[in-house]
C-alpha cells in the first residue's frame, strides 16, 4: 500500500482516480481521506490514547475518531461528502498527536462511485447520488477469518457472482458442518486460551480493512456483523465496557467505507447472548458516534416475529429478518416504516438442517417473493465445496466457490427487478377477501397504471390483476427458472386473469407508448 510522506503524516487516498500533487490533495466525494500519524508504541495504546479530528467544510463541522494500528501508527479515517475544501485538526490526550492541522480537496466522484446506500421513499434503497440500487445479497459468515488461500478463491467467486451484498462476521465462527476450525488468525492476543482484549491483532483487523476495500471496488456492501453466539473463543462475553470499546474501534477503523453497515448480531436473540450483551447500548453507541451514519441493522433467530428485535428503535435504519414469511411483508412494512430485508430466508443446500436443504429451485423462487413482497432476498450455499483440500468448506460459512444452481437464475431476477421502477412501487396481497387466508406462493408489486409484477410459485394457480389506466399494455410470460420470456402479447387495461402453466412463473405487464384509450 503506497503512501505519501509528509513529516511525520501520512497521507493516503482510498478512493479510485483521485488526483495528488503537492500542493493539495484531491479525494473523491464519499471517498476515504487517510491521516497517519506516528506515536508511542509501548504501553497499551489500545486502551490509554485517545485520537480524534474535527473536520470541517464551510459551516459544516465533523469529529472523527482515530486508532490505533500497531508498530507506532495512529490513522484517522475520514469519508467525505460534499465538495470543496476540508480542513482538519486532531484532538488527543497525547501531546505529540494533538493540533495536527491540514486539509484536502473533495472533488467530484468518478466511475463507479455512487456513495453509500441510503433510504429512500421509506422502504427502499438507492445510492447517494440517486442512482438505482437493488439489494440482492449473499451470506458468507466467516470468510475472512479461515486461510488466506479461501479468501482469495471467495473474492474471485464474487467477482463473478451476481450479489451486491454481502453479509459477514468479524469474529471467526465454531459451529456444525465444518466450522469448527481455529482462526488463520485471532483478533486479539491469545495465550493458553485465554484472551488479552487489551491487545488487538492488528494484522487480523488490517486483512478485514483490505476485503472490505475489495468489496467496495467490486460493487458490493458488507454488511458487517459485529457479534453472533457461535463462539468458541470467548468474543460473546467480553463484557460491556470491552463491548463497547471494540465496537468504537470498528466505527473508526470501517466507517469510512462507503460500502458497510452494521448488523449488530447474527441472531441476537440466542439465549447465551440474548441478555449477556447490552444491544440498547451498542445500537445507540453506534448512532450517537459514527460519524458516517452508516446503515444499521438487528438480525434475529427464530423465524417468529416475537423474536423480531424493535425495529420501530430509532437507532434501527431497516429491518433485517431471518423468515421467509414473505406473504407478512406488508405488515411489517407498515409496522416499522423500514426496508424489509430477508437477510436469512434459508439456504440452498444439502446440510441435513432443514434450514440449509433448499432447492436451487425454491431459493431462487424465494427471491422473487422476497422482491415482489416489498423486500429484499439474501442467498446462502451449503454444499460443501474444494476451496481447501484440508478442511470442509461451504460457501455459507467459509466463502470459497459456489456449488449450487440458483445464483444464475438470482442474477436472472437482479436484472427484472433493476428494469422496474422499483421505489415507486407498492406489494399487494392475494387473500381471496379473506385477510385470514393468505395466499403464499402469488405475489404482486407494481406501479398502479404503468408497470405490473406478478410472481406465481405453483403450476394450475390463478391470478387476477386489475390494470389500472386507458392504455394498452405488453405483457410478458416469465419462464424464471429457464430464464426465458414465453410469450409476448398485448392486452386491455381492466381485469386480467392468468393461470399458471408452469411453476416459478412471473408475469411483467408494461404500458404501451402513444397507445390512445382502446376501443
Amino acid at each position: 500500500m503506497n503512501r505519501i510522506a509528509i513529516g511525520l503524516i501520512f497521507i493516503y487516498a482510498f478512493s479510485s482516480g483521485c488526483n495528488q500533487s503537492e500542493e493539495v490533495l484531491n479525494i473523491e466525494k464519499w471517498g476515504v481521506y487517510e491521516l497517519v500519524l506516528s506515536g508511542p508504541s509501548s504501553g497499551d495504546p489500545f486502551i490509554d490514547v485517545d485520537l480524534s479530528a474535527v473536520f470541517k467544510n464551510n459551516e459544516e463541522s465533523i469529529a472523527v475518531p482515530g486508532f490505533y494500528d500497531g508498530n507506532g501508527i495512529y490513522r484517522i479515517r475520514f469519508s467525505p461528502h460534499s465538495r470543496g475544501e476540508w480542513t482538519y485538526k486532531t484532538e488527543s490526550n497525547l501531546a505529540e498527536l494533538s493540533g495536527k492541522k491540514g486539509g484536502f480537496h473533495c472533488v467530484s466522484p468518478a466511475g463507479q462511485n455512487h456513495g453509500p446506500v441510503k433510504i429512500v421513499n421509506t422502504f427502499y434503497l438507492q445510492y447517494a447520488d440517486g442512482s438505482p440500487y437493488y439489494a440482492v445479497g449473499t451470506t458468507a459468515y466467516q470468510w475472512t477469518s479461515v486461510a488466506q488461500s479461501i479468501q482469495l478463491k471467495t473474492l474471485e467467486t464474487l467477482a463473478e457472482a451476481p450479489f451486491n451484498k454481502i453479509r459477514m462476521c468479524v469474529f471467526p465462527k465454531s459451529y456444525r458442518f465444518g466450522n469448527d476450525t481455529e482462526p488463520w488468525m485471532y483478533p486479539f492476543g491469545r495465550q493458553d486460551d485465554v484472551n488479552d482484549y487489551s491487545k488487538p491483532n492488528y494484522e487480523f483487523f488490517q486483512n478485514f480493512d483490505l476485503r472490505v476495500e475489495q468489496l467496495l471496488k467490486m460493487g458490493i456492501e458488507a454488511d458487517v456483523i459485529l457479534f453472533h453466539p457461535y463462539d468458541a473463543w470467548g468474543y460473546s462475553q467480553m463484557g460491556d465496557e470491552m463491548n463497547s470499546r471494540y465496537v468504537r474501534y470498528m466505527i473508526a477503523r470501517s466507517s469510512a467505507y462507503r460500502n458497510v453497515w452494521w448488523s449488530l448480531a447474527n441472531e441476537w436473540d440466542v439465549p447465551r447472548i440474548k441478555d449477556t450483551i447490552d444491544w440498547e447500548g451498542i445500537g445507540t453507541l453506534i448512532h450517537n458516534e459514527d460519524p458516517h451514519q452508516r446503515l444499521r441493522g438487528i438480525h434475529n433467530w427464530h423465524g417468529s416475529e416475537d423474536h423480531f428485535y424493535d425495529h420501530s428503535r430509532p437507532w434501527i435504519t431497516h429491518t433485517s429478518t431471518q423468515t421467509s414469511q414473505f406473504y407478512n411483508a406488508i405488515k411489517w412494512r407498515d409496522q416499522y416504516e423500514k426496508p424489509l430485508l430477508f437477510d436469512e430466508m434459508r439456504y440452498e443446500g444439502g446440510v441435513p438442517a432443514g434450514w440449509g436443504r433448499l432447492s436451487a429451485e425454491k431459493m431462487a423462487s424465494y427471491f422473487w417473493m422476497a422482491g415482489l413482497s416489498g423486500g429484499y432476498g439474501t442467498h446462502g450455499d451449503t454444499y460443501q465445496n474444494s476451496a481447501d483440500d484440508s478442511t470442509e468448506v461451504r460457501w455459507w460459512a467459509k466463502g470459497g466457490y459456489l456449488v449450487g444452481d440458483s445464483p444464475e437464475r438470482i442474477r436472472f431476477f437482479r436484472s427484472v427487478m433493476e428494469q422496474a421502477p422499483v421505489t415507486e412501487m407498492t406489494p399487494d396481497i392475494f387473500d381471496n377477501g379473506d385477510p385470514t387466508n393468505l395466499n403464499t406462493n402469488m405475489y404482486l408489486f407494481s406501479k398502479k397504471g404503468e408497470y405490473y409484477l406478478a410472481y406465481i410459485a405453483e403450476a394450475g394457480q390463478n391470478i387476477e390483476i386489475i390494470l389500472d389506466g386507458d392504455k394498452k399494455y405488453t405483457m410478458e410470460i416469465i419462464d424464471t427458472w429457464n430464464m426465458q420470456i414465453v410469450e409476448q402479447k398485448s392486452v386491455k387495461p381492466g381485469v386480467y386473469n392468468f393461470t399458471t402453466v408452469l411453476p416459478y412463473t412471473a408475469l411483467r405487464l408494461i404500458t404501451e407508448p402513444n397507445d390512445k384509450t382502446p376501443q
